[in-house]
């Protein structure tokens, strides 16, 4: 097996959201998969099957925990299997879940990907929520996994330091604040998974399955752009399309080598390494 690690929603390298992709012709043991992803260290890692042409089989981990689904972890994958010899010349990739199929496609130099819109209701704050993100909130709204809470300003968003111990207590997968943009950006984001062992995630593509029909209705437009406000921050083109959010965004190959993390026993993510198109490095 080789590792290929591709930053997501970056123009270059070491920005946006790494994720590490381990192709192969068939799942390792649960238990393997999960010290690999351990050992890379890195959000998310995808493992991903050949099923039939244009078509993979794709289980997520993150360093704690297999997850239901990943978005940048597929763009992820998806860029980098766009440049195999057995996908010359194909413009989209399918992705086969046990959460469902995710389509992904070639849109220039950027890829996109198709998911399935969460539905949320509004409600007032949970318990112990607002005290662990240290933050007032404007509005908030739960969907079957994570929480979203609406700040006053982008300000507000960027200065938030969250309690992770005290966020992981809470019945929810993530944690997501929000507000609305600044000219040129319709609408902010931070998102925090400590009880996924991600405290925040750089760029996280599900939530934005909750932020995209949360903002189109608010703003009156089903196609929007987003900026994460994390570290390494990302930007992204999303669009309310009934009852499916597609998100668009870069995706820059970093590094690849001959053997996995778990095989040679320590991280991949070591620095700057040229790149060939095949996404291994030189």
């Amino acid at each position: 097996m080789r590792t290929h690690i591709v930053d997501t929603f970056a123009d270059e390298r070491f920005a946006g959201n790494p994720a590490a992709v381990v192709p192969g012709p068939a799942f390792p043991p649960h238990e393997e998969m999960q010290a690999i992803a351990h050992d890379i260290g890195l959000p998310t890692t995808a493992f991903v099957v050949p099923i039939e042409p244009a078509a993979y089989r794709v289980r997520w981990f993150t360093p704690h925990a297999e997850i239901n689904l990943c978005g940048h972890a597929t763009i992820a994958s998806a860029r980098w299997l766009f440049g195999q010899d057995e996908n010359a010349g194909a413009s989209s990739l399918r992705f086969v879940s046990d959460n469902g199929v995710l389509c992904t496609e070639r849109v220039g130099d950027l890829v996109a990907i198709d998911l399935p819109k969460a539905r949320l209701t509004v409600c007032d704050p949970p318990r112990g929520l607002l005290e662990a993100l240290g933050t007032v909130a404007v509005s908030c709204a739960v969907s079957s996994d994570d929480v979203l809470v609406e700040l006053s300003s982008a300000e507000d968003v960027s200065a938030v330091r969250p309690d992770f111990a005290a966020l992981a207590r809470l019945p929810f997968r993530g944690h997501i604040v929000t507000s609305r943009g600044e000219p040129g950006v319709d609408f902010v984001s931070r998102t925090f998974f400590p009880s996924l062992g991600v405290n925040e995630d750089q760029v996280c593509v599900t939530a934005h399955c909750k932020l995209t029909p949360y903002w189109a209705e608010r703003l009156g437009r089903r196609r929007l752009t987003a900026i994460q406000l994390s570290e390494r921050g990302g930007r992204l083109e999303v669009e309310d399309a009934g009852e499916r959010v597609r998100v668009l965004g870069s995706a820059v190959l970093r590094a690849g080598g001959p053997e996995t993390a778990r095989e040679t026993g320590e991280p991949r993510d070591r620095g700057p390494i040229l790149v060939g198109e095949d996404g291994v490095g030189r």
